[in-house]
């Protein structure tokens, strides 16, 4: 089932889907919206609401696996993981917020025991540098930190938007010898070279600092995104004014705000985006494990990502409990998805291919 299909990324998923050759079950609350975009792509659907579990569960009993694409995660994820365990349904979401993953960690064993597995993120958020952290931590085993740095995207759909205004915060959570912990926003920065010279980037809250800790095992995890220097002075001053956007009184504000954006991301853009991810592991001894990786712009990417991840997951190719990308399908997975290199740029003496990529099959 792909919940939320009629929404910008949940569009692509499904016909990432279909081309596949897979047959998904559409779900979502419009039953219009739905129905017509089943009929369009010759496949069964059904509408259900996120607001009764006895509901959505009934709505999963036949269903093996769920990719979760309605957002924002933060109010959909409680319902469809509750739904999913009753169910004993796979789940699987697009989503990159942290609190998502909190959540989903705080029930790895309820999933153990239903003999399911709980994967949020099978997307560009996380599928992308979980496989990047990965390979850095394994090319240098007992690595003490990890950096991850990003490049900055410029391609937002509404429901992106909508999350991130949502998620806005004066405090950066990064894993500090093995603990989540808050940092003021604004306070950490740090140079990447994402293939044209060394760029600043800030500090954020992202989900490798729990998913990348459950991959690689690794303390001490921090993730930047390349931001411009206006805004990186700006960013308290922002976060706090995202902060009064939470309040209730407000909040018919934000998603006014949010209703006025386009609701995703055109082809074309899409085409020429190329987001880069670095990813450095250092170990006690200060030495360092450095890649880059390259690949489709993040909702295309996030397509491919969540279709081949269900594809495993129906499969029978899957662990129990509360997992990652890399975890469970290994570093090179991220490879496998169209449009993707990835560059080791510190070869050791024994190492002699400068860049990786695998072949791409056939849409």
């Amino acid at each position: 089932m792909i919940y939320g299909s009629t929404g910008f990324t949940g569009r692509l998923i499904a016909q990432r889907a279909v081309e596949v050759g897979l047959a998904p079950v559409l779900a979502g609350r419009d039953e219009d919206r739905v129905r017509l975009q089943a009929e369009f792509l010759g496949t069964s659907w059904r509408t259900v609401s996120l607001d009764s579990i006895e509901a959505l569960t009934e709505a999963l009993s036949d269903i093996e696996a769920v990719v979760h694409a309605a957002g924002p995660f933060v109010a959909t994820l409680p319902p469809m993981l509750e739904a999913c365990l009753r169910a004993k349904t796979h789940y699987l979401d697009v989503s990159g917020e942290l609190p998502v993953f909190r959540e989903a960690f705080g029930r790895d064993s309820e999933a153990v025991r239903a003999g399911v597995m709980l994967m949020p993120g099978a997307a560009w958020s996380v599928v992308a540098t979980d496989c990047l952290a990965a390979h850095v931590a394994a090319r240098l085993p007992g690595a003490k930190y990890l950096r991850l740095g990003m490049t900055q995207s410029r391609l937002y759909s509404r429901g992106t938007a909508r999350s991130a205004f949502a998620l806005m915060s004066s405090e950066v959570v990064i894993r500090r010898n093995g603990r989540l912990t808050p940092v003021p926003i604004g306070r950490m920065e740090r140079d990447f070279d994402f293939g044209e010279g060394e760029r600043t980037s800030m500090a954020l809250s992202w989900p490798d600092a729990l998913s990348a800790y459950h991959t690689t095992g690794i303390p001490n995890i921090e993730a930047y995104m390349e931001v411009g220097a206006a805004a990186r002075v700006l960013a308290p001053l922002t976060a706090r004014i995202g902060e009064a956007f939470q309040l209730p009184v407000l909040r018919p504000l934000l998603r006014l705000g949010a209703a006025v954006l386009p609701e995703g991301p055109a082809e074309a853009a899409r085409k020429l985006a190329q987001p880069v991810i670095v990813a450095e592991a250092e170990d006690a001894w200060r030495r360092v494990s450095r890649a880059r990786l390259r690949t489709a712009d993040g909702y295309d990417f996030t397509a491919l990502a969540a279709v081949a991840i269900a594809e495993r997951v129906i499969g029978g190719d899957f662990e129990p409990g509360y997992q990652t990308p890399a975890r469970v399908y290994g570093a090179d997975f991220v490879l496998r998805i169209e449009g993707t290199t990835r560059i080791d740029l510190d070869l050791r003496d024994d190492e002699t291919a400068r860049g990786t990529s695998l072949p791409q099959p056939i849409a």
